[in-house]
């Protein structure tokens, strides 16, 4: 019953957020003539015709084609432009994208190799091009494939397979892989909102708030002092003894990485450049949009969108990144939208949506290589394992 519940109250939130992205949205491309003391002399909805952000504006209104000069005139009125959503796709930057693209498969890379590095740490001795294979193929289920089949899952389904004598210390090497990306994230987000903290004060209390949970758990999991005073090993053997031998499975996998801490601190650094290539590969999409917003926006909103979107409610985080992207864009970079632009928190609220869904589409289309090498897998992980891996069969999972 649980399950169900679960999934349904899922939907329900997803549905909710796919409301408020579609009623957010300029979908038209919309000219305004303002007049010098701000009031709307016309309104004027059509399709935009060549590139949008020039100084000049032509416009194809039902069959006629007119033609803006943008900006102030002499007069003091003004021409303004807000191009609907699909403009910014149908304008897009081949060049830049394919930028932001190959940014994009630098850090998947990057990332399985901080993974292999985790798995030797276990003397789990596996080729760096599996490593890379398994990611991959994580990435297919996370972006691509729908249900609770996560990557991470499939990861250590695969590892755990290939790690007869090490299963605990395999599945655990994923969890940990994780939290150094998540802590690396926080952690780079953290450093650059310091340049700016009158205008991102909030936000920079979030971030750092996600960095000391990840910090504190860190604490907990390596410091024996900290484990005496609250009677962890205690705790743990008054449990019942499959419960308790389980946990003690997962905390000796866990505390195995206190013996390498300045590893994983170098990891944590490289990590955090590692998600300088992942922002870069955002800011190469936003460029391609014709978005307009510097970078010192995306190394701090980008972060926190990707740390929040990592909830589990849609494959690939849609819906919910499309609603970060939209609400964090619109908020704190309208001011690049233009002076004198009506709603500029709407109109940078588009662009904002627009790069999420941008993104979201590529990294779905990188996604297929993992499925291509999925089945091309002689030894492909079974539904029986998902499902045993999940608790779906507890005799199996036992």
């Amino acid at each position: 019953m649980k399950k169900p519940l679960v999934t349904a109250l899922k939907l329900l939130v997803l549905v909710a957020l796919f409301a408020w992205i579609i009623s957010n949205i300029h979908w038209r491309d919309t000219v305004l003539h303002r007049a010098a003391d701000g009031s709307v002399v016309e309104e004027i909805v059509g399709r935009i015709l060549g590139p949008w952000d020039q100084d000049t504006l032509r416009l194809d209104i039902e069959g006629t084609e007119r033609t803006f000069a943008m900006g102030p005139a002499p007069d003091g009125s003004q021409f303004t432009v807000s191009p609907g959503l699909l403009t910014y796709f149908r304008q897009l930057d081949r060049l830049w994208f394919a930028l932001g693209a190959l940014g994009y498969v630098v850090s998947m890379t990057a990332a399985s190799a901080r993974w292999w590095w985790l798995l030797a740490r276990n003397e789990i001795r596996i080729p760096v091009l599996s490593a890379l294979r398994l990611t991959w193929i994580g990435v297919f289920f996370n972006n691509v494939v729908p249900g609770q089949t996560g990557g991470d899952l499939v990861k250590a389904v695969y590892i755990v397979r290939r790690s007869p004598g090490r299963r605990m210390a395999a599945a655990m090497s994923v969890v940990v892989d994780r939290v150094l990306g998540l802590a690396s994230l926080a952690l780079l987000g953290a450093l650059v909102v310091l340049a700016d903290l009158e205008r991102f004060g909030w936000l920079a209390a979030g971030i750092w708030a996600v960095l000391l949970a990840v910090t504190g758990l860190g604490v907990f999991a390596f410091s024996r002092r900290l484990r005496r005073a609250l009677g962890l090993d205690a705790l743990l053997r008054r449990l019942p003894p499959k419960l308790a031998t389980a946990l003690m499975k997962i905390d000796a996998a866990v505390f195995f990485y206190r013996d390498h801490k300045t590893g994983i601190l170098v990891w944590l650094a490289l990590g955090a450049l590692n998600h300088v290539v992942t922002v870069a590969s955002f800011y190469c999409m936003g460029e391609a949009l014709h978005i307009g917003v510097p970078p010192l926006e995306y190394f701090v909103l980008v972060p926190i969108a990707l740390i929040a979107s990592a909830v589990p409610i849609a494959p690939n985080g849609w819906g919910v990144g499309e609603a970060l992207f939209g609400t964090l864009f619109g908020k704190f970079a309208a001011t690049h939208v233009g002076a004198g632009v009506p709603d500029a928190e709407a109109v940078m609220r588009t662009r904002g949506i627009a790069l999420s869904v941008l993104y979201r589409l590529h990294t779905t289309l990188w996604s297929l290589v993992g499925g291509v090498m999925l089945l091309t897998d002689r030894q492909r992980v079974t539904k029986a394992e998902l499902e045993a891996a999940r608790g779906d069969d507890p005799d199996a999972a036992a």
